[in-house]
Order: C-alpha cells, then sequence, then structure tokens
C-alpha cells in the first residue's frame, strides 16, 4: 500500500502539471474584451476543449492525489504536488521556452526540498476525526465560497489576487478531507461520509476561483499564491489535528525541506502560463 501511495503521488505531481497549461490556455481563450475591458466569461472557460482537457486530466491526478494521502502525511504530498508547476516548466522548456540558469537552479532546488522531505516523511495513515470534525471541514468551505464571490465582483488587481486565495483554501480543504478519510470498504459508508462532500464542495470551488483568476491575473502571481496556500495551510493543519509527523530527530530536514520546495515552486510559476 505504502509504494502504491508513492506512485500515485508522482503521478498526481505530473498530471496536475500536464493539466494547468491545457486550463491556461482554455481560460485564456474564454476571455472576453468588452468596451476595452477585460471580463471574465466564466461559463465560457467550461466550453473551451484545452480547458475540459486540462479538467480530465486534473480529475486523474486526483484520484491518485486521494490514494497518496492515504499513507503520506500532508506536507509531503502538497509539496510534491506543488512540484507540478516544475512539470510545467519542463513541459514549457519542451515547447520551445528559455530555462535560464537561475530557472535551472530553481528546479534543482524543488528537487533538493524534494529529497529532503522524502528522507524525513513519517508514512502512516491519519488520526481519525470526530464526526463533528468531519462536518466542520465540510462547513469550512463557506470561507472560500464567500471569498471568491467577494473577489468576482471586483474589478481592480485585488480582484485575482483574492480569487487565488480563495482557490488555495478550497484546495486545502480538499487535501485536508482526502487525508482524514477513511474507506471502510462499504461504498454506502463512503457516501454517505461528510468528508467525500467536502471534497466535492471545496474542489468545484476551487476550480472556478482558480480559472477566474487565471483570466484576469497574471498566472505567475495566481499560481504562486495558490502554491504556497496550498501547501502551507493544510500542512499545519496535518500537523496539528491529522498527527502528521517527520521521522524521529529529522523535524530540521522536513522544515528545510518545506522552505526549500517553496521557494522552487514560486520561482518557477512563471511557466504555467504555457
Amino acid at each position: 500500500m505504502l509504494i502504491l501511495c508513492w506512485i500515485s503521488a508522482v503521478v498526481a505531481c505530473l498530471g496536475y502539471g500536464t493539466a494547468s497549461i491545457f486550463q491556461s490556455v482554455g481560460a485564456r481563450r474564454a476571455v472576453e474584451v468588452v468596451d476595452g475591458h477585460q471580463l471574465s466569461g466564466v461559463a465560457r472557460i467550461f466550453v473551451q476543449f484545452p480547458y475540459l482537457l486540462g479538467v480530465g486530466i486534473d480529475g486523474l491526478a486526483f484520484g491518485a492525489n486521494v490514494v497518496a494521502l492515504q499513507q503520506l502525511p500532508l506536507y509531503l504530498v502538497q509539496s510534491i504536488l506543488t512540484a507540478s508547476v516544475g512539470v510545467t516548466a519542463i513541459i514549457a522548456a519542451w515547447r520551445g521556452a528559455n530555462l535560464k540558469p537561475g530557472d535551472w537552479l530553481a528546479l534543482g532546488i524543488l528537487a533538493l526540498g524534494l529529497i529532503f522531505l522524502t528522507i524525513s516523511a513519517g508514512a502512516e495513515s491519519a488520526a481519525r476525526l470526530s464526526y463533528d470534525a468531519k462536518w466542520l471541514i465540510l462547513a469550512s468551505g463557506l470561507l472560500p465560497l464567500v471569498l471568491g464571490l467577494a473577489a468576482a465582483r471586483l474589478r481592480g488587481r485585488s480582484a485575482p489576487a483574492l480569487l487565488a486565495l480563495s482557490s488555495g483554501l478550497a484546495y486545502t480543504g480538499v487535501a485536508v478531507a482526502s487525508r482524514g478519510l477513511h474507506w471502510t470498504g462499504h461504498w454506502l459508508d463512503l457516501a454517505g461520509s461528510p468528508l467525500v462532500w467536502a471534497i466535492l464542495l471545496h474542489g468545484a470551488i476551487g476550480s472556478v476561483a482558480f480559472a477566474m483568476a487565471l483570466q484576469r491575473g497574471a498566472v505567475t502571481s495566481i499560481s504562486a499564491i495558490t502554491f504556497v496556500v496550498e501547501m502551507v495551510v493544510p500542512s499545519v493543519i496535518g500537523m496539528l489535528i491529522l498527527g502528521d509527523k517527520a521521522e524521529s530527530g529529522l523535524g530540521w530536514l522536513a522544515a528545510s525541506g518545506f522552505l526549500l520546495a517553496i521557494v522552487g515552486a514560486v520561482i518557477l510559476a512563471r511557466f504555467n502560463d504555457g
């Protein structure tokens, strides 16, 4: 099972990195220009073939992500998923983008961070959540939803940043719910779990908010905000309530790897513009 979790984490990373290119292309095609101003035609995003293809790949990556979180701690899996920006950068280079020496250095920093995290991570199932905690995770979807709705009504520079924040918080809910989910082997139990509905709710909010942010702002800053929130917040929650921890005596190595992964991912975020 542990080997399957590691394979799934890598598959999710590759999937998300590839999907981001298609989604960015589709979101940009859906931008409407009215009276000289760019408006967010959200409905148009979901009829763009590149975006739909990206969503399909995202779906496969998401399934792999859920499997990975059954045994691997949130801070490790979220860091591996954030490394998808490195996958995107490599694809961009293959498509003709010019990676400068600093960009290759950022890839190296990201890779080194992941190596540190891999060495230090303690792999085990998450602590059992109480029924009230599961419902609280589901209800927490109101935070990114309200934030996203408020940001969607704005037209200033803060709008894309707030949408990216909404997306990052929503994906945090997906990660936490996936980590806390324990399948008993009965499909009815799974369908009735608040965590399953939390995954669906947070996932829908995150996808729409991220698509709207891509329409309105620079992909570099949008991706950077989303990545940092999606790494830091779930990792802290995982350590506080789900029992995630590094191997004994290797906490410093995990912290170093985590910081390196953030730095490398943020530097490389601009390559998400495909």
